[in-house]
């Protein structure tokens, strides 16, 4: 085997190894931020063991001990929400349209009194446009379900 051969099949070794790896580094730097999030928030107390992930946003409940929690990955600064269930009394979803922005919001209330307001979605900072607006919706509105029986 000459030389020549031997440099192009190293290239295209690097070529095809490289994505690769920055692929598995990437994943592994969000395994380990999203294990940050919810060690940080559990605290020992919380054990969030429902959790579904759904394009870069994880939903994660704690029926027992009655917590919820939202992490959005899809920002440049990662957005993790904890609401405490037992100071709620109702939670519902609602699409807000205002100006050129459209966004899901998850509404938590106790009695007539607002306690926390969740943006699910803001079709101003996705990437992909309304193409998962219905997708994104119908997950909404099945978190609503589930955090409604925890409560």
């Amino acid at each position: 085997m000459d030389n020549a051969s031997l440099f192009i099949g190293l290239a295209l070794t690097l070529v095809c190894a490289l994505p690769l790896f920055y692929i598995a580094n990437k994943q592994a730097k969000n395994r380990k931020k999203v294990k940050e999030i919810f060690n940080s928030f559990s605290q020992g107390k919380y054990n969030f063991s429902t959790k579904e992930t759904h394009y870069k946003k994880i939903y994660a409940i704690d029926k027992e001990k009655k917590a919820f929690l939202f992490v959005d990955l899809d920002k440049e600064n990662d957005r993790a929400n904890f609401v405490d269930l037992n100071e709620v009394s109702s939670c519902k979803v609602e699409e807000i349209s205002a100006g050129g922005s459209s966004r899901i919001v998850m509404i938590f209330k106790a009695g007539a009194k607002e306690i926390k307001e969740i943006v699910l979605y803001d079709l101003a900072t996705d990437r992909l446009g309304n193409a998962y607006w219905l997708e994104n919706e119908q997950f909404a509105r099945k978190w609503q379900t589930v955090i409604e029986d925890s409560i």
